[in-house]
């Protein structure tokens, strides 16, 4: 039995490899979103990366050096400090700002711990979306940097 080849295959191939990339472009170009980054800041509080912590913070006036400084100083004064959370949704209020609404659980190894909600305020800066800390609440989380 002889089988053709009719070429078409390779062109559907093609083309459906040029809308994939396409599709992974405009996700590369887009940038994370505030919910992401809220998920990825919200991680490294939890483990104490300072380094991660200072590279998605936003501190006015702040290098980023000195914000990683602050972060170390809160972890090593709650390091026993345990939560548990998780992110409701995100509200962009325009293209520079958005609120990320959270469930939160504060000491949450406790018998006695609770549900509260909170939101994190996130600032785009340099196309990228950082949490601004100065605008945490400090009922969330003791000794916040400022």
């Amino acid at each position: 039995m002889r089988m053709k080849r009719s070429g078409r295959a390779s062109l559907v191939v093609v083309i459906m490899a040029a809308l994939v990339a396409a599709v992974a472009g405009l996700f590369l170009l887009a940038g994370e979103s505030p919910t992401a980054v809220t998920g990825k800041f919200l991680t490294a509080l939890a483990k104490g990366d300072a380094k991660t912590l200072a590279s998605l913070s936003f501190m006015d006036g702040l290098p980023e050096a000195e914000i990683e400084k602050k972060w170390q100083e809160t972890h090593d004064a709650s390091k026993f400090w345990t939560f548990a959370y998780q992110i409701q949704d995100s509200n962009e209020q325009d293209a520079n700002t958005a609120t990320v609404r959270l469930q939160w659980i504060k000491n949450a190894m406790s018998g006695s711990a609770y549900e509260e909600k909170y939101e994190l305020p996130l600032l785009k800066v340099g196309g990228k979306w950082k949490v601004d800390v100065r605008g945490i609440s400090r009922e969330m989380y003791p000794s916040l940097p400022r």
